[in-house]
């Protein structure tokens, strides 16, 4: 009995063999002493430390993230806290009030970022705030006091460092270039 070939002129089996070595090569580094690539991902960004912590994060429902804006303008974190009676949190032995409108997620993890001079947390809300203080200021419905000279300054400066766009039409620059042609060709035709 023949057996069938394919258009290389190997049989099945051989054909199974030979790509077994050749993905057994793939998988295999070339050097005994290489490392694994390890592909940028989030994760990389923290340590395994605080790693652990996000992990542990996923698997408590009464345990948050935090992250920690301090004094020495850093963030620290990410700090996995305890939330006590459904409205509080302790940070360094230093409560927070905790508001569940005030979480942030990123990717499938959930945390809060907190400041370390204030004992709320940082959230979408203070939005409203900061209206209600520019409906309160002498200047309301706008959060610019355009008679400040540093700011006039920084505008002109800007505005005098854009360049405005020549605009040639494309049509234009065609006509343009066919005209040179033609004359650098009518140039050499009759002085040729």
């Amino acid at each position: 009995m023949s057996e069938k070939t394919n258009a290389a002129g190997m049989t099945k089996q051989e054909y199974e063999r030979v790509k077994a070595e050749y993905l057994a090569d793939q998988n295999k580094p070339t050097d005994p002493n290489a490392r694994p690539v390890r592909k940028p991902g989030f994760n990389q960004f923290f340590k395994m430390k605080q790693r652990g912590a996000m992990k542990r994060s996923l698997k408590k429902a009464d345990e948050v993230l935090v992250f920690l804006l301090n004094l020495k303008k850093t963030i620290e974190g990410p700090i996995l806290t305890k939330v006590y009676g459904g409205n509080f949190l302790v940070i360094r032995n230093r409560v927070y009030r905790f508001n569940p409108d005030r979480i942030f997620s990123f990717g499938k993890y959930k945390a809060v970022i907190a400041r370390e001079f204030d004992r709320e947390l940082v959230g979408v809300d203070d939005y409203q705030e900061v209206v209600m203080n520019d409906f309160a200021s002498a200047n309301p419905g706008s959060r610019v006091n355009i008679d400040d000279p540093v700011l006039i300054k920084a505008l002109i400066q800007a505005r005098l460092g854009e360049k405005p766009k020549q605009s040639i039409g494309s049509t234009k620059a065609i006509v343009i270039g066919v005209i040179i042609v033609a004359v650098v060709i009518g140039f050499f035709v009759l002085t040729g």
